[in-house]
C-alpha cells in the first residue's frame, strides 16, 4: 500500500512541476509572437497546459496497454472537464474573494468578455457526442465522430483568431535563465526538455498507482481515473487560472479553464475513439452530464458578462452526485 501511495504521491509532484516548468517556457515562447490575450488564453495555454494529460493518456495506452490502461486513458479524457466543472471553478470564487479582501480585485463577480461566448457553445454541442460510440454501439461511428470533432477544433481556433484581445505583456523570467548564465535561447530548451522528462515520469509513476490501487480497493479503473488523474494534471491551468483571478484579468482565467475544455470536447476525444475501444461507465456518464449542466449556467452568465457564485455551488454538487454513484 505504502508503494502505491508513493507511486501516486511521486507521479503527481512530477507533473506538478513539470507542467509548472512547461508552462512557464511556452509562455515566453508565446509572447514572442505577440499574440493576443483572448486567443491566448483559450486556444495557446489548454494546448501546452494540457500536456500532462496527453502524457498520461499515451502512457496508459502504450506503456501499460490492456484494459486497466485503455480505462485511465478514457477516463483521463472524460474526466479532466468533470474536474475543472466542478471543482477548480468554485476555487476560482475563494481566490476571487481572497484577491477581494487583499485589495487586487474590484468585486466578487468575474467580468469576462462576449468573445468567450464561442468557446462555450463548442462545449455544449460538442461535448456530449463523445457519448455515441458507447451508446449506439457502432464501431465505424468512432472515426467519422473523431473527423468531425477533429475539424471542429480546427475551425473553433480560426474562429478565435481573430478574437484576440490585448497582448500580454507581463511574462515571469525563466526558471533556468540563471542555470544557463542568461542566455535565454539555452535556457528555454534546458527548461522545455526537463519538463517534458518529468510529466512523462510522473505520468507514468502516476498511472500505475492508479492502476494498483483500483485493484487493492475494487472501485472501477475509469471511475478513480475520472477524479485522482485529472485532479494532478488540471494543475497547470488552474495555477495559470488562478494567477489572472488574483490579478483581476476575469476574462484570461475564465478563458484558460473553458479553453481546455474546448480542447477534451474536440481533439483528445477524437484521440481516444480512434486509438481505444472508447467503452464508458455509468460514472463517466454522469460526469458528461455534469460537464454538460455547468457549461450551460456558465453560458447563460457569459452572455450577461457576468460570472456568479452559483456556478461553482453547481459544480460542488455534481461532483458530491459523483462521489455518491462512484461509492
Amino acid at each position: 500500500m505504502l508503494s502505491i501511495i508513493l507511486s501516486i504521491a511521486g507521479g503527481f509532484t512530477a507533473v506538478l512541476i513539470g507542467g509548472w516548468l512547461f508552462t512557464n517556457s511556452m509562455e515566453h515562447i508565446s509572447h514572442r509572437y505577440r499574440l493576443g490575450g483572448s486567443f491566448v488564453g483559450a486556444v495557446i495555454s489548454p494546448v501546452l497546459t494540457s500536456l500532462p494529460e496527453l502524457i498520461v493518456f499515451l502512457v496508459a495506452l502504450l506503456v501499460y496497454g490492456g484494459v486497466s490502461g485503455e480505462e485511465v486513458a478514457v477516463g483521463t479524457v472524460i474526466g479532466e472537464p468533470f474536474v475543472v466543472s466542478t471543482i477548480i471553478y468554485p476555487i476560482i470564487f475563494l481566490v476571487a474573494i481572497i484577491g477581494f479582501r487583499r485589495g487586487s480585485r474590484n468585486d466578487l463577480v468575474l467580468e469576462v468578455g462576449r468573445e468567450l461566448i464561442l468557446p462555450f457553445i463548442v462545449v455544449i454541442t460538442l461535448y456530449p457526442t463523445v457519448l455515441l460510440p458507447a451508446l449506439l454501439g457502432i464501431g465505424v461511428i468512432r472515426y467519422v465522430i473523431a473527423t468531425a470533432l477533429f475539424i471542429a477544433y480546427l475551425v473553433y481556433v480560426g474562429l478565435m483568431r481573430g478574437k484576440e484581445g490585448v497582448v500580454i505583456e507581463d511574462v515571469e523570467e525563466l526558471r533556468f535563465i540563471k542555470l544557463a548564465r542568461f542566455n535565454e535561447d539555452v535556457a528555454l530548451a534546458l527548461q522545455v526538455i526537463t519538463s517534458v522528462l518529468l510529466l512523462y515520469v510522473g505520468s507514468k509513476y502516476l498511472v500505475s498507482g492508479v492502476v494498483y490501487l483500483s485493484r487493492m480497493l475494487s472501485i472501477d479503473t475509469m471511475g478513480l481515473s475520472i477524479i485522482i488523474v485529472p485532479t494532478a494534471t488540471v494543475l497547470p491551468e488552474s495555477i495559470t487560472a488562478i494567477i489572472w483571478t488574483l490579478g483581476n484579468r476575469d476574462t484570461m482565467a475564465v478563458a484558460a479553464l473553458i479553453g481546455e475544455k474546448v480542447l477534451y470536447s474536440t481533439i483528445y476525444p477524437a484521440l481516444a475513439l480512434v486509438l481505444t475501444s472508447w467503452s464508458l461507465t455509468y460514472e463517466a456518464i454522469i460526469s458528461v452530464i455534469t460537464v454538460e449542466t455547468v457549461s450551460v449556467a456558465m453560458l447563460y452568465h457569459v452572455l450577461r458578462g457576468r460570472l456568479t457564485w452559483d456556478v461553482g455551488l453547481i459544480g460542488l454538487v455534481g461532483y458530491a452526485i459523483y462521489i455518491i454513484a462512484l461509492i
